[in-house]
């Protein structure tokens, strides 16, 4: 998917979307939040309760935009190499780390993550804020 844009959109009260863009279009903020299948408007290519999303980064590896999440805690991964619709969402290390902050794709296959739990709590404990590398598969 080399030259495509993706952005994560953080939703207002009820869904949090990912987005091909592409000119000209309208994603529906703030009239539409989610996949409103409204004319004039073009629907998410992914969307999540704000529960379990809360999209703080997104990076492009191994066919797949990687999306890290605040609020939901987990890292989600949506296929989508190829001109076809993109393919179902997977959530990985649910609950494991904490709030995902960021997520970078390294040239070697692998995803970088940086937790974001001073946040939440307002002091630095002992294993927050950590940096992760992880294998993609």
């Amino acid at each position: 998917d080399a030259g495509r844009l993706w952005a994560a959109e953080f939703g207002q009260n009820t869904y949090d979307e990912l987005n091909r863009i592409e000119a000209g279009r309208n994603y529906g903020w703030p009239e539409v939040e989610g996949r409103a299948g409204r004319p004039g408007f073009t629907d998410p290519v992914a969307q999540w309760p704000t529960a379990e999303a809360s999209p703080s980064g997104i990076a492009f590896a191994r066919g797949a935009v990687w999306m890290a999440g605040l609020r939901g805690e987990r890292l989600w991964r949506v296929p989508v190499a190829g001109a076809g619709a993109p393919g179902e969402p997977r959530a990985f290390l649910s609950g494991e780390y904490g709030r995902l902050r960021t997520v970078l794709a390294g040239g070697d296959g692998r995803l970088w993550l940086v937790t974001s739990e001073t946040d939440t709590r307002g002091t630095p404990e002992p294993g927050d804020d950590r940096i992760l590398r992880l294998e993609v598969g």
